[in-house]
């Protein structure tokens, strides 16, 4: 900063001294013009009155300042032409004398020329003079100043790094000491404030200490920020897979292509991959209580420790991350990497993903344990279908909304064939083995539109969906009946086969009302049990008629 100044000084002055120094010879010029311009004016008229020219332009030869004078014939001007030839240290002056010629006067210009030359060596030797003055001046002045600027400059280097501990001292007095009093008072105050702030915001996120501090806490309060938007946010959803698909999204954002979300229910022992994008490069599906992840319930980091999960079949690097893992829902998510670049990218923002997954747990876990307790309360514990409790709640809703869009659909009862004779054969134990078998039939014969309800027993209740036509509901109910008649069941040591009997009731062609329907599917039903079982009857006026009932 100093040099700057100074070299700016030195300009200034060298600027000025060459203007000074122009105006000097400008001056000098036009006033020897003048003195020229005369005494070529004289010489002339004095010419122009005699009548001996010759003698008295000897006499003006002789003269000490005028080195020649002659008449040029053949040449004209208008005004006095004066050149200064530096050379020959002359002065030429060329004037009109007549039509015949002009008058071309020489004179020395010996005693002009070493005055402007000493002119221009005193302002040159002033011009130095002032400016060493100037310089040892300002240097003098200034630097106490200009030390405090550069001592600022060093200190706020330091802040940016983090580092708020360099005060900045001065032997100056007045205003000079009090701001510098002021930046050292603002300077703890920062460092006390910055203390407190880099103290919470990293006990909500792990991250270790960067390079640019400061650039670092504001990203990290918008992160911050950012999760306790998406808290409430997750909060209000009502289903936990509303909030993993939020999860999913904020993984998305974070530039993360490859990855895999898998939910673990720990009531059922079971695994489910609810997100992938990218091979997930494990077994964990199939084996997830050998997941290292899962298991110790921590980080699994390969960009820390090479090969760390025997289980990873793929060549790049992985993160698994669990969460929510205290009550009846663990989350693990695996992020896969191979670019050197992602991996730096995603160590940067892995302390952000925590947070998130942090967040996520408890209110996940929340969310899954009302789904397991409302599935409790709707849900058939044997099988796994719905009850009657969640028949009596959607079945209004059901009609009305196929009402609204003029579709059809198909209620199938269906009843297992002489099931208590398995019963008191082979046990309730075997019964139950048979009604799971049932219903899981039931479940992979029809389309997640429909709905399977066991009804009570061995009774089982299907609602089809927006079928095209009773064709449809019949071909689903004889699918259904082939499927039990040829599965085998083994229940211990031996081995049964079963059939169903099933009644078919379509809506709105049979009936307008969802317990009408059923009512007509059950004397179709009953129906088919009475005509030899192992059969599909589909409900007819006539049925009505010789069941003697009204609805």
């Amino acid at each position: 900063m100093k040099k700057k100044i100074l070299i700016i000084i030195a300009l200034i002055m060298i600027i000025s001294t060459i203007i000074r120094t122009a105006i000097v010879s400008f001056s000098f010029l036009n006033f020897s013009n003048q003195l020229i311009e005369n005494q070529t004016l004289l010489i002339k008229e004095i010419l122009e009155e005699t009548n001996d020219k010759e003698k008295f332009l000897q006499i003006i030869k002789n003269s000490h300042h005028i080195n020649d004078i002659k008449f040029i014939p053949d040449q004209k001007t208008e005004n006095i032409k004066i050149e200064y030839n530096f050379k020959t240290q002359t002065i030429i002056s060329v004037a009109p004398f007549d039509d015949n010629g002009v008058l071309q006067i020489t004179f020395s210009g010996v005693d002009y020329f070493s005055k402007l030359q000493s002119a221009i060596l005193q302002l040159i030797a002033i011009a130095i003079t002032s400016l060493i003055i100037i310089i040892l001046i300002v240097n003098y002045y200034l630097t106490p100043y200009l030390e405090i600027l550069e001592k600022i400059k060093q200190s706020t280097e330091e802040i940016l790094k983090g580092n708020f501990n360099q005060k900045i001292e001065t032997k100056l007095k007045g205003e000079a000491k009090e701001f510098v009093d002021s930046y050292n008072n603002f300077l703890t105050k920062m460092k006390n404030s910055f203390g407190v702030i880099e103290e919470k915001y990293t006990a909500l996120i792990e991250k270790e200490k960067s390079k640019d501090p400061l650039n670092d806490a504001k990203e990290t309060i918008e992160q911050l920020a950012n999760i306790f938007q998406f808290k409430r946010l997750i909060e209000d959803d009502a289903t936990s897979n509303s909030i993993l698909n939020r999860l999913i999204d904020i993984i998305k954002g974070f530039n993360i292509n490859h990855f895999a979300l898998v939910g673990i229910d720990n009531s059922e022992r079971n695994a489910l991959l609810i997100y992938s994008q990218g091979d997930i490069c494990c077994n964990l599906l199939e084996n997830f209580e050998s997941c290292r992840a899962y298991r110790l319930n921590k980080e699994i980091n390969s960009l820390k420790f090479k090969k760390i999960c025997e289980f990873h079949t793929c060549k790049n690097e992985y993160i698994c991350l669990p969460f929510s893992s205290g009550g009846n829902f663990t989350g693990i998510l695996k992020i896969m990497t191979d670019k050197e670049k992602d991996q730096e990218l995603l160590q940067q923002n892995l302390p952000y993903i925590k947070a998130y997954l942090n967040e996520v747990s408890a209110v996940i876990e929340a969310k899954y344990t009302l789904e397991i307790l409302h599935n409790q309360t709707i849900k058939d514990p044997l099988t796994g279908l719905f009850n009657r409790r969640y028949l009596e709640n959607i079945l209004p809703t059901l009609i009305a909304a196929a009402q609204r869009r003029g579709e059809k659909m198909a209620f199938l009862m269906i009843d297992m064939d002489y099931f208590k004779k398995v019963n008191d054969s082979y046990g309730h134990e075997a019964g139950d083995i048979v009604l799971k078998t049932l219903s899981n039939i039931l479940k992979y014969s029809i389309r997640k539109s429909d709905i399977a309800i066991r009804y009570g027993g061995e009774e089982f209740l299907i609602i089809l969906q927006n079928i095209k036509s009773i064709d449809d509901a019949v071909k689903v109910a004889e699918k259904i009946r082939e499927n039990v008649q040829n599965s085998i069941i083994d229940i211990g040591e031996n081995s049964i086969k079963k059939t169903v009997s099933i009644g078919i009731s379509i809506f709105p062609d049979h009936c307008m009302k969802g317990w009408e329907c059923i009512k007509y599917a059950d004397i179709a039903l009953y129906e088919a049990k009475r005509t030899g079982r192992n059969k599909v009857i589909l409900f007819n006026k006539q049925l009505k008629k010789e069941t003697n009932y009204n609805a």
